[in-house]
């Protein structure tokens, strides 16, 4: 796909940040970290830092570690929707490489779980009561996809060849392959999906490459202060399952898009709970779309298909195909405070800095001074910069303004990737 610029959105957002820009002194106040009626320090570090804390007393909402760099160790996060449970669950190294991630439904059974190996995804599993698929990795790269049905009756295996630009799928039930085919590396429209466990399985298109229109829509959201670093509304979930249309987030991570999307688990992962808030800033491109719609002939053919014998329909094609394929680009930017002050105006203040130190780190303008720095030192703040590229997966620590230019130049010389793929069902096909 073609390149295109964020220069012009980068101005924009410049010329927001820079209209806020205060140059206030403040005075040496208390910056002790202290329980309270909603938060409870249970230790802390030698430098006065939090070791062990949680939110919610009797039944907390979520309970945390942080090494005594202010890195996060291990978190639990509970929602009480529909009943209050362990729903995600995470651990990282001392120098923020995560090692295994947990998610839970709210039956409280395990849904899928990661091991990492040097900070990226070497194996995933996904648990439904249609049976497990194993996602296995080679330096965070997928190689193949292998599915079992509960009652091991059926078996699919996708295995992944980047040299060859190739993906071969291998469908076995009760021993005998029923289906073996050679696809390209990219899934494209068409390319099918057994969306329980994320399966990729067989494509039942003759002719899927789909029509391509341009779309060129741009959107940038400037710093602002979010409750939790969630990017469900700013980044796109990777697989857009049919039955997720009208799935809204209440007010937690939107696991679901965990799954499939290692953008968003990465950085849910890495800023599991906040304390107070944290800025996000958010540029993204649609460049265009690729859609895809069956002819009348393969509509008939597949409902036919699906009718005779539902369960290896499901098992060959599984339930929803690619529809429409989104190529572009996304910049998502986190700047996260750690280790607050207890005091409110003490805690607004060292807020107020970090905007400003994230502004600069953005536009190049109005830098702290010494004084201030050595204010914003008492607490543990990181700005990272994610994008759609790999190296930028698990995010880059911003220390200047001359970080984001040359990442964002990275991101900006890129060629265009896969950013959405759109689903439909397989039983609302009709010949209609």
């Amino acid at each position: 796909m073609k390149n295109f610029t964020f220069r012009s959105l980068l101005f924009a957002v410049t010329v927001l940040l820079s209209s806020c820009q205060k140059d206030d002194n403040f005075p040496q106040t208390n910056y002790s970290i202290e329980s309270g009626d909603f938060f409870q320090i249970i230790s802390k570090h030698p430098n006065g830092w939090i070791k062990e804390a949680k939110h919610g007393l009797d039944n907390p909402y979520d309970s945390f570690e942080y090494y005594e760099n202010g890195y996060i160790k291990s978190a639990k996060i509970y929602s009480s929707y529909p009943q209050q449970h362990l729903y995600m669950e995470v651990s990282r190294s001392e120098d923020n490489k995560p090692l295994w991630s947990k998610y839970y439904t709210s039956e409280g059974d395990l849904w899928f779980e990661t091991v990492y190996e040097n900070g990226w995804a070497s194996e995933k599993k996904i648990y439904s009561e249609k049976g497990t698929s194993i996602y296995s990795y080679e330096e965070g790269d997928l190689i193949s996809v292998d599915f079992t049905r509960a009652d091991n009756s059926g078996k699919s295996s996708t295995v992944f060849n980047k040299t060859e630009g190739t993906r071969t799928v291998t469908i076995k039930k009760d021993g005998e392959t029923i289906l073996e085919a050679v696809y390209p590396y990219t899934e494209s429209t068409g390319a099918a999906m057994l969306t329980n466990n994320q399966v990729p399985v067989g494509n039942p298109f003759a002719n899927s490459d789909g029509n391509y229109h341009k779309i060129n829509g741009s959107f940038f959201r400037n710093a602002t202060w979010q409750y939790n670093a969630d990017p469900s509304g700013n980044i796109p979930p990777f697989r857009n399952f049919y039955e997720w249309n009208w799935y809204v987030p209440n007010k937690i991570f939107a696991t679901k898009f965990a799954v499939s999307t290692e953008l968003y688990q990465s950085i849910i992962e890495q800023y599991p709970i906040s304390e107070d808030q944290v800025l996000t800033l958010n540029l993204t491109h649609k460049e265009g779309v690729r859609g895809f719609r069956p002819s009348y002939e393969e509509s008939l053919s597949l409902t036919e298909e699906m009718e005779k014998d539902p369960s290896l329909f499901e098992l060959k094609y599984g339930n929803e195909y690619v529809e429409a394929i989104y190529y572009g680009k996304i910049i998502y930017v986190v700047g996260a405070l750690r280790n607050m002050p207890t005091d409110k105006n003490t805690a607004d203040e060292v807020k107020h800095l970090a905007q400003k130190k994230m502004n600069w780190i953005v536009d190049g303008n109005n830098p702290l001074t010494a004084e201030e720095q050595k204010v914003l030192d008492k607490v543990w703040f990181e700005v990272k910069f994610f994008s759609t590229l790999k190296q930028h997966r698990n995010g880059i620590v911003l220390n200047n303004a001359e970080d984001f230019a040359r990442l964002s130049e990275d991101v900006e010389n890129s060629e265009s990737s896969i950013i959405q793929m759109d689903y439909a069902a397989f039983e609302h096909l009709t010949a209609n």
